[in-house]
């Protein structure tokens, strides 16, 4: 990210999605898949839990690929739209997110089986927040380290961080949605709670200020 960008001001750049859409990609296939194979730690979770999906979902195909052509053409609506050019680098962009989101949303279909409206709204709801804080905290937290180390190392650290957060909040949804295995305090501190603190803590003055307004009003 370092050598590809410098300091983003209010986008997300393209290095970034296509970084964090390659690292999803290697979660599912190294992490994901590989233990839940024949032999694999997660054997048992998986298998119940892809019998579960395939209940619900008559075919494996659409489960997968279906979503991901979804949000691919739901990316090109803006795309065409917007002043960016068609061209192979923003095609290849808005398959990047399409991945990103595929792969985001597939654990929190987990609860579909169980039909659990309260469940599968509410971890959409969280997934989006967490979501929506690191990739707009994102450009705060590297113009924030950039007062302190260099532009290769601010942009290098905060992309770190974000696909940090991303990656674990994913494995993390997994393990509870589609495994059943609950996170203790420690696990979601490790995963989830960190790099989340390192992302929102830009936006504390801001929190701050809102509270005064709520407690105090106009003054």
């Amino acid at each position: 990210m370092g050598v590809f960008e410098d300091v983003p001001i209010d986008l997300v750049p393209d290095a970034l999605i296509f970084g964090l859409a390659a690292a999803m990609i290697v979660q599912e296939i190294v992490l994901v898949q590989r233990t839940g194979v024949l032999g694999g730690r997660y054997e048992k979770e998986m298998r119940e839990y892809t019998e579960k999906m395939l209940d619900f979902f008559d075919s494996k195909m659409f489960w997968i690929f279906g979503i991901l052509a979804i949000f691919f053409v739901l990316g090109m609506i803006p795309l065409i739209l917007s002043s960016r050019e068609v061209d192979e680098k923003s095609v290849v962009r808005v398959a990047c997110v399409a991945i990103i989101l595929t792969l985001g949303v597939d654990p929190i279909l987990g609860t579909l089986p169980k039909k659990d409206g309260i469940a599968t709204i509410g971890a959409l709801v969280i997934y989006a927040l967490v979501v929506h804080s690191g990739l707009s905290g994102y450009p705060d937290l590297a113009i924030q380290l950039n007062s302190y180390v260099g532009s290769f190392s601010a942009v290098t650290s905060s992309s770190i961080v974000v696909t940090y957060l991303l990656l674990s909040t994913r494995w993390a949804y997994i393990r509870n949605l589609c495994y059943g295995m609950a996170d203790g305090w420690v696990e979601f501190t490790l995963y989830i709670g960190i790099p989340l603190l390192m992302i929102l803590q830009t936006e504390i003055p801001d929190f701050l200020k809102l509270i005064f307004k709520i407690y105090i009003g106009a003054y």
